[in-house]
């Protein structure tokens, strides 16, 4: 009886943990239904720490090669336990194309969808809004 017992406190902590830890794998699985009718293409995982006063804001960029005439939705999955709130933007060429987040109205959207009109390399930045602590997924998928 006492093994038993053992085994299930043992299991139960472990479960749990698996539960409460979202950031990897299982945050991409559940990141995974929001592709709808896109096909998915690539993922980039996300964790920064929260950013320390005096210091610039903690970003993360990813580099990926976008074709002409093809339509790629970008979008982001927070892991519930940490403060953060992702935010994403695409850029081309060091110009600033599109933003998961409004600053005028501190709207937050929950993809873009941004039809490619000319093939090259671009770059994806993920961070965190006022700079706290966070884990996502970015995922990149393209219409079918």
């Amino acid at each position: 009886m006492k093994n038993l017992l053992i085994i299930v406190f043992f299991s139960t902590v472990i479960f749990a943990g698996k539960l409460n830890a979202q950031c990897g794998d299982a945050l991409l699985d559940a990141c995974h239904s929001k592709l709808g009718e896109t096909r998915f293409l690539k993922s980039f995982p996300v964790q920064l720490e929260e950013q320390k006063p005096g210091t610039s804001l903690p970003v993360v960029r990813y580099s990926i090669v976008f074709n002409a005439g093809t339509t790629y939705r970008i979008f982001a999955c927070n892991a519930q336990e940490f403060p953060g709130k992702v935010i994403f933007s695409l850029n081309f060429q060091d110009k600033l194309l599109v933003t998961s987040f409004s600053i005028d109205s501190k709207t937050h959207f929950p993809h873009i969808d941004f039809p490619c009109n000319m093939s090259g390399l671009y770059h994806i930045d993920f961070y965190f809004e006022e700079g706290k602590k966070g884990c996502a997924v970015g995922v990149v998928s393209s219409s079918k």
